[in-house]
């Protein structure tokens, strides 16, 4: 049986107590991740991180209050999949997408692909947030952009926060349109594959005749 929207909203409220443990600046913005998620996405993180279980006949269980920082991380979950995200660019060791709720207008996340703490980030994770705030800058016509790293339940990540001039920084929720829009203009895109040139005999060198 689906979470009602009271069950909802009381599960989300238990994990924002959960979330009132991590640091200020942490705590705002996995506050943010868990109160854009909708009943069904909800349900979804919750059993795949083992918060609560389903039922012989379908039915979702929940379990005691879900603790968050042992069981689920929403990074994670966005990298597995699981969770809904806007990717806007990806190497071998991480992806930058938007934030659903953000300061400011191309408030952006890169995320590691592994669960590591901010001391052992591979060096390209920096490097793709430097291209992704590049692209934002020239496309967005950014004042300039705040790299700084955080960690959340242990995942550390990369915050990109672009400056207007005139505009303060302010969070809000983006509607899909808008992060469909920006996803548009600052998704990196793929490189096709290079095709290989057939030669035919006549591109091949003739071989000088001998006589014997």
């Amino acid at each position: 049986m689906p979470l009602t929207e009271e069950q909802a909203n009381q599960i989300k409220q238990q994990l924002s107590q959960q979330i009132e443990k991590f640091p200020a600046e942490q705590r705002e913005q996995a506050k943010a991740q868990i109160k854009s998620m909708n009943s069904q996405q909800l349900e979804e993180f919750l059993i795949q991180n083992k918060l609560i279980k389903t039922g012989e006949a379908g039915e979702t269980q929940e379990s005691n209050t879900p603790d968050i920082e042992q069981t689920g991380c929403i990074f994670c979950s966005i990298i597995e999949g699981k969770t809904p995200s806007y990717k806007i660019a990806e190497n071998k060791n991480a992806i930058a997408i938007l934030d659903i709720n953000p300061l400011s207008k191309g408030h952006s996340l890169v995320i590691p692909k592994k669960h590591e703490t901010i001391e052992k980030l591979p060096s390209n994770v920096l490097s793709l947030a430097k291209k992704v705030a590049k692209k934002i800058k020239s496309k967005l016509k950014a004042q300039d952009i705040k790299i700084e790293t955080s960690s959340v339940q242990g995942h550390g990540i990369v915050n990109l926060l672009p400056f207007y001039k005139d505009e303060k920084p302010e969070r809000k929720k983006a509607s899909p349109e808008e992060l469909r829009d920006l996803q548009k203009k600052l998704a990196t895109k793929k490189r096709a594959p290079r095709k290989k040139k057939q030669i035919s005999i006549k591109d091949l060198p003739l071989a000088p005749v001998r006589i014997p």
